[in-house]
């Protein structure tokens, strides 16, 4: 009876020490009992994203499903309907104005994270406190082929020397008369009504501040858009993007599957975009060809700070669930954020695998694209300037303004009117 009471304390004892061993090796968030989603809403890094996922399984025990956002949708319409659902991801990527729409019900207040005081400028606090992880720097402007470019030329390029539009219009007359097409114009809503037009609003000062109370102001209805001297500016600009552009004869029916690889195979110099692209472009270069990203210059004043600066478009944010995700889920994805900025191949993963631009300043990789390494030295010079906070809806219903005026089926002046009609509906 003695031994086999000894055998029945053995036994537990074995059993306690089992799962305390598993308990000690799983980590903060449980290790492989924790399963997470996250929604993706840069498609251009899916398949990387996957990568460092499975990484991250291997090395944790933490399984992470990747979650793509439809091609061309909206990702605020996408987690929207994940939550009227009622399967919300545990971790979701979003822009900076999907975040503010969503914070007070749905995103966990992550302000005491460790990550916070390393991420300077690109944290963004909304009423003090933070809701969301600023996962890379991104920048737009004109995308070029410095070695068609060169080629074509027959002399070195300097980008920075293009700061004026007539400078533009010169380099972009003298690439056709040379045989080659200058410039490719994406038709994309999202690149017209976000992109091109955020120009508009970024423009107007070095100062966020001072950006967002002329947003205020747009709402307000005291903008006379047609009579702005930036708004004339940037659309002098799009004109001279819209007469060289390689699709101009059929705007509207340019392919962006097809748009990379005429920046990559040499066949136009520029492409307006951002570093964002580079996935789509690596995949159709073959050989040599020297890339890189410069500012759009939107006025003749060589001067002018928009033309020397990259107008950032802000960085993408991720915001954990605080209305479905358990405890044990809410710590696994805090520790994934913080595995991406401390732990070294979380760095190298986000750095060089997803080639973004890091926001915290501890991370010293650089992108290996050499559109990231661009504007990674711009924002060690201090040479960016960042955009307010624009309506989720903006790129759409703009963007569809936009490209009635690309395909010359509206002028400036309605354009400016339906700018401003839109902005006045908010109110």
């Amino acid at each position: 009876m003695r031994k086999k009471g000894l055998c029945i304390v053995l036994a537990v004892c074995m059993m306690v020490f089992s799962l305390t061993a598993c308990a000690g090796t799983s980590g903060e968030s449980g290790g492989a009992s924790v399963t997470l989603t996250f929604l993706n809403s840069k498609g251009e890094i899916q398949s990387a994203l996957e990568d460092l996922a499975k990484l991250y399984r291997e090395k944790t025990g933490v399984a992470i499903e990747i979650i793509a956002c439809p091609a061309g949708g909206s990702p605020f319409e996408k987690i929207s309907t994940m939550y009227n659902s009622g399967t919300p991801p545990t971790m979701a990527m979003l822009d900076t104005t999907d975040i503010v729409a969503l914070y007070r019900e749905r995103a966990l207040d992550l302000s005491g994270e460790r990550w916070v005081e390393d991420g300077g400028g690109q944290v963004y606090r909304i009423e003090g406190s933070v809701y969301s992880f600023p996962l890379g720097v991104e920048a737009k402007g004109l995308i070029y082929n410095k070695t068609i470019i060169e080629t074509t030329l027959g002399r070195p390029f300097d980008p920075k020397e293009i700061n004026t539009q007539d400078k533009l219009r010169s380099l972009f007359e003298e690439l056709q008369q040379a045989g080659v097409p200058p410039m490719c114009l994406s038709k994309e809503d999202w690149s017209l009504g976000s992109h091109v037009i955020g120009y508009f609003y970024e423009s107007q000062s070095q100062e966020l501040d001072e950006i967002t109370e002329f947003t205020n102001s747009l709402r307000r209805g005291e903008v006379d858009v047609a009579e702005d001297p930036r708004f004339n500016g940037l659309m002098d600009t799009f004109d001279i993007l819209r007469e060289y552009n390689i699709s101009k004869d059929n705007p509207l029916a340019a392919d962006y599957a097809v748009d990379p690889s005429y920046i990559a195979d040499g066949e136009v110099a520029f492409w307006f975009n951002g570093n964002w692209a580079w996935p789509n472009i690596v995949d159709f270069i073959e050989g040599e060809q020297e890339l890189g990203l410069m500012p759009m210059p939107i006025s003749n004043d060589p001067e002018d700070f928009a033309n020397q600066v990259l107008l950032g478009t802000g960085s993408k944010q991720v915001m954990i669930d605080k209305v479905k995700a358990s405890e044990e889920e809410v710590q696994a994805a805090k520790d994934f954020l913080n595995w991406l900025v401390y732990d070294p191949d979380g760095q190298k993963g986000m750095a060089q695998d997803l080639n973004l631009v890091p926001a915290f300043s501890n991370i010293q990789l650089s992108p290996t694209d050499p559109l990231g390494q661009t504007i990674q030295a711009y924002v060690r010079e201090g040479a960016t300037v960042f955009g307010p906070i624009i309506p989720s809806d903006h790129w759409s219903i703009v963007g569809a303004y936009m490209q009635q005026y690309l395909a010359g089926k509206s002028d400036r002046v309605e354009l400016a009117n339906n700018i401003e009609k839109y902005w006045m509906s908010l109110e």
